[in-house]
């Protein structure tokens, strides 16, 4: 039989930093019993224990070995005991070479023990820099490079790093990186302050939002993303009965926020509920803890923002409602004339094949249009790439000349200067091409669109002007949004859009941190800006 221990000895109420070690026991039981499957939502629930344990405790002048000696867990000793801050120094060259060219991307890469190459592509130590300090690295170009000393063993490691624009933020990520700082040997309490300064940051700096609460759902606690989304600081919230807080918000009666609360208080049921902060759309879930005497329950409320997905869900109907409308009008109009035809069984006359020819075109478009923007919209910056504006601008130009030759109208296009800037080239282009379209498609035949390519501060500008009907004030705050058709032209019949060209352009600009000005008068003609960040020269490090 096991020995018993000893008791605890008694605590002094004197508060020091021992206490936080309490604090990340609980924090880790809650996650080690959330590895076995036996909680759900373990992260909230857990950093809620860390958390509340802390801003509950009153005594922990303990001993730390003491202390240790009776805990509940072994693993948690362990676990804490474990951490150490510079835990660079002992990764495997190897090991640490293949994380970096990971998480870099790296084009190439090289690692050298004394004069053995043991890993290389693309780098040969012919590029070796003539002076390498250890632990420090070396910039030069486009190659990273790092002098290591492991067990009296010189190992060179060396990266070439991706394209200038990000190449700029490795840098500053491999020259954090603790290689040229000694282990140091840290007490345990010391690692247990770094150990829970860790839980600490990383719920401060969750994408979720965070709200504990005690028995009575008054609030303890919420992280830095609650204050930014509540736009309030946590001094002004501690105290606040959770119900108020939400009713403040988001007003219901059916049921009222107090039932909610205080059934996941004495029912110990959780709650899942979608609410408005800000003008923004959330999903709450509120669920029952053991607060640190375990038989008493608080709420940890987590808040996740959903307004991306409600968005998504809107544009899914109105993209139903377009296919059901738009989409099928035409081919709807081409059946229609087809039975017709073959109803009377007459010679095809050409203007009934010029009607066919515009309906299947008008149904091409608007397939197209659609398209577009759904990939438009799919659009990341792991498809950008180092093009040029200037030849973007010109190659849009050309693809509508015959266009604008139907109307008679003139292309000028003004512009000198090689702008270069990182982004995806095809769908820019389709972004004038369908400016320039539009001018056309509104300017009266014998007019003139002038398009002009220039550099403004950091930015490269495009503007399009036209000499047409122009656009009403009242119309152009929704000019961009998904499906919405001006009503000038809607009344006049004049032009029958679907009302996804804009909104192309607006999704690509934005996509690539541009910004899009409009100015119209209406019967004077409209011109549209487009600005986009300019791709600056990255200073090559000594």
């Amino acid at each position: 039989m096991a020995k018993a221990s000893p008791p605890p000895p008694p605590l002094d109420p004197a508060p020091t930093s021992i206490g936080w070690l309490v604090a990340i026991g609980v924090g880790l039981i809650s996650l080690l019993a959330g590895v076995a499957g036996q909680w759900q939502l373990l992260p909230a629930t857990a950093a809620a224990g860390l958390l509340l344990v802390a801003i509950h405790q009153t005594s922990q002048n303990m001993r730390l070995r003491q202390l240790l000696e009776h805990r509940d867990d072994p693993a948690l000793y362990d676990a804490v005991r474990g951490y150490q801050p510079h835990l660079l120094n002992a990764v495997a060259p190897t090991k640490l070479l293949d994380t970096l060219r990971g998480l870099l991307q790296a084009n190439g890469w090289l690692l050298t023990n004394n004069q053995d190459v043991l890993l290389q592509h693309n780098l040969t130590p012919a590029h070796r820099p003539a002076k390498l300090q250890t632990g420090i690295w070396l910039h030069q170009g486009d190659e990273s490079w790092l002098r290591l000393v492991r067990d009296g063993q010189e190992y060179i490691l060396a990266l070439q790093l991706p394209d200038r624009l990000t190449r700029e933020a490795a840098r500053r990520y491999l020259e954090q990186l603790p290689f040229d700082r000694q282990q140091s040997e840290e007490g345990p309490e010391s690692r247990a302050n770094s150990s829970f300064q860790i839980v600490t940051n990383s719920i401060a700096f969750m994408a979720e939002g965070m709200i504990v609460t005690d028995i009575l759902g008054n609030i303890l606690f919420c992280n830095g993303t609650t204050e930014s989304w509540l736009r309030q600081d946590q001094p002004s919230l501690t105290g606040m009965s959770l119900a108020t807080l939400l009713h403040s918000f988001d007003p219901r009666d059916n049921p009222p926020w107090q039932e909610t609360v205080g059934e996941v208080l004495t029912l110990h049921e959780k709650r899942a509920v979608y609410i408005t902060l800000q003008g923004r759309d959330f999903l709450l879930h509120l669920n029952p803890f053991p607060l640190p005497d375990f038989q008493r329950y608080g709420i940890v409320a987590t808040l996740s923002d959903i307004t991306e997905l409600k968005d998504q869900q809107r544009q899914h109907r109105e993209a139903i409602d377009f296919i059901s409308h738009d989409v099928r009008s035409p081919l709807v109009s081409q059946l229609a004339l087809i039975e017709q035809l073959k109803r009377h069984n007459e010679p095809v006359q050409p203007e009934q094949v010029d009607q066919l020819g515009r309906l299947a075109r008008r149904s091409y478009q608007l397939a197209e249009q659609f398209v577009q923007l759904a990939r438009a919209e799919q659009l990341t910056e792991t498809r950008f790439y180092e093009c040029e504006l200037l030849s973007i601008v010109e190659n849009a130009n050309d693809s509508v000349l015959e266009q604008a030759a139907g109307k008679q109208i003139a292309l000028k296009l003004q512009g000198q200067e090689d702008l270069w800037l990182r982004g995806n080239a095809e769908l820019l282009e389709r972004v004038v091409i369908n400016l320039l379209t539009n001018a056309i498609s509104y300017s009266p035949e014998g007019s003139t669109v002038n398009i002009q390519v220039f550099r403004a501060g950091h930015e490269a500008c495009i503007t399009v002007s036209d000499e047409g009907m122009g656009i009403d004030e009242a119309d152009i705050p929704q000019l961009f949004d998904r499906f919405t058709r001006r009503k000038t032209t809607e009344l006049s019949g004049s032009h029958h859009g679907a009302g996804l060209g804009l909104s192309f352009v607006k999704v690509v600009i934005d996509k690539h941190k541009g910004r899009i000005g409009v100015v119209s008068m209406p019967g004077e003609g409209t011109t549209f800006t487009l600005r986009l960040p300019v791709l600056e020269p990255l200073p090559e490090a000594s």
